[in-house]
């Protein structure tokens, strides 16, 4: 969903935000400034982006806010050479949504950052990766594995993985997911607004023995384990997503590193391999566009028309 950006408009408010933003800033920092629309991990990297541009700035004595055009077009210059394209592109909408924040003219609408950063997208095109699909075969050995020796945490594990795989789940879906969202018959269906998911049985299985583990309900299905086994009463966080990927690489022993896509992407494959048309992957996986699964199928030229349909040409300066 879009974010909105409504400027600081108070003079007072905007002097002050404005010098603690020539300087290095927090993730309360930012979350403060865009009133608190954004999620953790989205957070940490627009810090992170901005503080690279900022230890720029002070390095060449230049105001990192406003900064000039030619600070941000030597900065992104910098970037490119140890930097991809999406990297760098995050980087200038960073740039351009801190200012426009406070009210001023963005540097990246320039004709000349908007040379570099189609110069650099063509310079760097194919350096994306791919996140490596997490399959039906890898959750069916996970599944097989599970035995009454398994751990707390390996039963919440391949829970979690069943449920983001049958679901097409992203890892803010998961971290969300309530018992309010959650319906036990034969079994289990888990709803997503006005969309119902029907797990397998297999899985229905595993998901019932995790949640019957969970001390307190209602609340978020899936939370953190501390080192002597206890449940508690956070939800997971994108970190701990992203440990669970890793430990199960290590666990099927599979020469490919998964990601928190990896479940959302074999999903959509396995879609595609039992017939169904890219338009009902869309909706399955509650794509706002085709463009997103497109690329994951391989369908390159498709997946790059999409994304034009969301593009805001702006005129050049």
């Amino acid at each position: 969903m879009r974010k909105k950006c409504i400027p600081i408009t108070d003079p007072d408010a905007k002097k002050r935000s404005a010098r603690l933003f020539n300087g290095r800033v927090t993730v309360e920092d930012f979350d403060k400034l865009t009133a608190n629309q954004y999620s953790r991990n989205s957070l940490l990297s627009m810090r992170n982006d901005w503080n690279h541009l900022v230890e720029f700035c002070q390095l060449k004595k230049v105001s990192a806010l406003p900064a000039s055009t030619t600070a941000v077009r030597l900065f992104l210059e910098k970037q490119t050479q140890t930097r991809k394209y999406s990297t760098i592109k995050r980087m200038a909408i960073t740039i351009g949504l801190v200012h426009r924040f406070h009210e001023y003219p963005d540097p990246c609408n320039h004709r000349s950052i908007k040379m570099i950063m189609a110069q650099t997208r063509l310079d760097k095109k194919g350096d994306a990766k791919q996140a490596s699909a997490f399959n039906a075969n890898h959750l069916k050995e996970l599944q097989q594995q599970l035995s009454s020796d398994s751990t707390l945490k390996q039963l919440r594990d391949v829970a979690l993985l069943s449920v983001m795989f049958e679901c097409a789940l992203k890892r803010s879906e998961l971290r969300a997911l309530s018992f309010e969202q959650l319906q036990e018959s034969e079994s289990y269906q888990i709803h997503f607004g006005d969309k119902t998911y029907q797990l397998s049985p297999a899985s229905s299985d595993i998901l019932r023995s995790w949640v019957l583990m969970v001390p307190e309900q209602p609340g978020p299905v899936f939370r953190r384990i501390d080192r002597h086994g206890n449940i508690g009463d956070m939800a997971l966080d994108a970190s701990s997503i992203y440990r669970v990927f890793r430990a199960v690489e290590d666990q099927l022993k599979v020469d490919v590193q998964f990601t928190g896509q990896s479940a959302r992407v074999g999903a959509a494959k396995e879609l595609a391999k039992q017939g169904y048309h890219i338009s009902d992957i869309t909706d399955f996986g509650r794509w706002v566009s085709p463009a997103m699964p497109a690329q994951y199928l391989g369908k390159q030229v498709l997946a790059d028309q999409e994304r034009l349909k969301f593009k805001v040409i702006k005129p050049w300066d």
